[in-house]
């Protein structure tokens, strides 16, 4: 499986990895960020390709809709309040993050700091009771 066998056991994270490293590649480049803040945030929000909204309507980012690139909108399960972006593939919903969220995070190389902009630009509040995650910014920095 390439260069990554080494490095990591987990199938799933490799095969995440192999798939999808190219256009994060690009997004990272074109936001001067690293390759990882973009991909581990797919990974992460995405359960490395599993997540049912990952599946069913490649939204890897955990967009919500209205989205730029979407190819249409449903509410996620156990939810009639919020849309979910829908997208043709990866590397649409990739460039859907960078058109919405490019501007926050661009330079952020720091993984800590890379995350927090993101909270501080609405991805997620940091907080349960917004619908967000305690801690988020922490959490996916790793």
């Amino acid at each position: 499986m390439g260069n990554y066998d080494k490095a990591c056991n987990n199938v799933g994270a490799v095969r995440f990895v192999q798939e999808h490293m190219k256009v994060c590649e690009i997004i990272a480049k074109e936001l001067d960020v690293p390759v990882e803040n973009i991909l581990g945030l797919a990974a992460a929000e995405s359960q490395y390709g599993t997540g049912r909204i990952a599946r069913e309507y490649n939204n890897y980012f955990s967009l919500q809709a209205p989205a730029s690139f979407q190819s249409g909108r449903v509410h996620p399960k156990d939810s009639n309040k919020t849309w979910v972006a829908i997208f043709s593939s990866f590397s649409v919903c990739a460039r859907s993050f960078a058109v919405k969220y490019g501007d926050a995070v661009r330079g952020k190389k720091d993984a800590l700091a890379f995350s927090e902009a993101l909270v501080a630009a609405g991805f997620n509040s940091g907080s349960h009771i917004t619908g967000g995650t305690d801690n988020y910014a922490r959490i996916t920095a790793g």
